[in-house]
């Protein structure tokens, strides 16, 4: 295998960047219990952040200037 450099970064074309190599990740964990009341709270609060978010910038649109002079 030829070599890319020879400094810090100093590795084989054809390998990974990855740091565990070639594979899947091991996602062998048990899986989160969640609650039908806990799902719904976290989507209103999902929900409310996006209002928020999309009131801001409506917001902020109209604050600014669109006529190309600055108020």
């Amino acid at each position: 295998m030829s070599k890319i450099s020879t400094g810090l970064n100093d590795r084989p074309k054809d390998s990974t960047i990855a740091q565990s190599g070639p594979g899947l990740p091991d996602d062998s964990g048990t899986p989160i219990e969640v609650t039908d009341q806990d799902a719904e709270k976290l989507r209103q609060n999902l929900e409310d952040l996006a209002r928020e978010k999309v009131k801001t910038e409506i917001a902020e649109y109209f604050e600014k200037p669109h006529d190309g002079s600055e108020r």
